[in-house]
């Protein structure tokens, strides 16, 4: 049953476009809006020449009311008429235009170079014409004009583009005239963005911002891993906690930084208890133990490459990859370590394992 009215609907919508069609030809008729209110149905017509929808002391539009209410079986019609201010930036009006001057034997190369050129000088962001039919001879062809950009499917074709078919009759047969307008482009497309006004990125500070952190590490000891799904039972799990405020890229990101270590802030700790020793004792034992602390700490200054490599690959894979192809001489097995150790991605081992071969 609703179905059945729904396609009623549909189809007085199509009938009442035909008729205002066909009264208001001389107007420059584009399209109806109808808003149907609790007392009243208001139609708000589109038309290029208002003064003639309206006529004389409202006499043309009373007519329309009355012929409205009684052939369409309207309540309380209430017609209301906007003005079209630039003719060649709607679709209906463009169409219309195309299809009486090619019924009144224009041609069409001319119609629609004509037409194309006009809608480009009214500021729309780009256009489309099909022109179909007998347009020269006994067989059919296709005429396509476009300019600038056009969204052809998507949210943004459907709120953007206007579209609209008529036909023009002439002599040889019918011709279809297909017109696509695209007047501007969507808002996040060419969002202006004043950065003195607008945030992008905000830092907790303070006792805030620690009892946060608290609570992410303890998250981090219950959850056995950093699966998505371990994150979640973790965080149900912690019932005294409140994770409300919390994402798990932020339990990711703790637990990757739990794991980096600062290699100069290690020498530097190490430099530290060098000098405490020597200062203390100077025993044989002592030095003993002074050598082997400074062979740790060449071994140290000796392996930058190794916590470059822990780097890298702490990215993702594709710039992992055009960082190691930049090395001039990459040691491949030790990146693979520095991998098997960190996040031990399948696709990229195979990959660092055919490079060691």
């Amino acid at each position: 049953m609703k179905e059945k009215q729904f396609i009623q609907k549909g189809a007085r919508k199509v009938r009442l476009d035909e008729y205002l069609e066909d009264e208001l030809e001389g107007a420059g008729y584009s399209h109806c809006d109808i808003v149907r209110t609790p007392t009243s149905t208001k139609l708000v017509v589109y038309a290029q020449r208002p003064g003639l929808v309206i006529g004389r002391g409202g006499s043309r539009i009373k007519e329309l009311t009355s012929d409205l209410e009684e052939d369409f079986d309207l309540e309380n019609p209430q017609v209301e008429v906007n003005e079209i201010e630039d003719g060649d930036a709607n679709a209906e009006v463009v169409a219309k235009s195309i299809a009486d001057w090619l019924e009144k034997g224009g041609h069409a190369k001319r119609v629609g170079y004509t037409y194309l050129r006009r809608m480009k000088e009214a500021g729309v962001i780009g256009a489309e014409l099909e022109i179909t039919g007998k347009l020269s001879g006994n067989r059919g062809r296709t005429e396509k004009f476009s300019y600038g950009y056009v969204k052809r499917c998507g949210n943004t074709s459907e709120q953007n583009v206007s579209s609209a078919y008529e036909l023009a009759r002439t002599k040889p047969g019918a011709i279809g005239v297909k017109v696509r307008i695209m007047k501007s482009l969507p808002e996040f497309q060419h969002r202006k963005v004043d950065v003195e006004e607008e945030i992008f990125h905000q830092t907790v500070g303070g006792e805030e911002a620690e009892e946060k952190s608290s609570r992410i590490e303890e998250l981090i000891q219950e959850a056995d891993n950093m699966t998505s799904s371990e994150l979640e039972r973790a965080m149900e799990d912690a019932s005294e906690l409140e994770t409300s405020d919390i994402e798990k890229s932020e339990i990711r990101d703790a637990f990757e930084s739990m794991d980096e270590e600062d290699p100069e802030d290690d020498l530097e700790e190490t430099e530290e208890k060098v000098e405490e020793i020597e200062d203390e004792v100077e025993d044989e034992e002592v030095k003993e133990e002074l050598e082997e602390v400074e062979e740790e700490i060449k071994d140290a200054e000796a392996e930058p490459e190794t916590s470059d490599y822990e780097e890298i690959v702490s990215g993702t894979i594709s710039d992992a990859k055009e960082k190691i192809e930049s090395l001039d001489d990459p040691d491949y097995g030790a990146i693979l370590q520095a991998e098997q150790a960190d996040k031990n991605r399948t696709t990229f081992i195979d990959w660092l394992e055919s490079r060691v071969e």
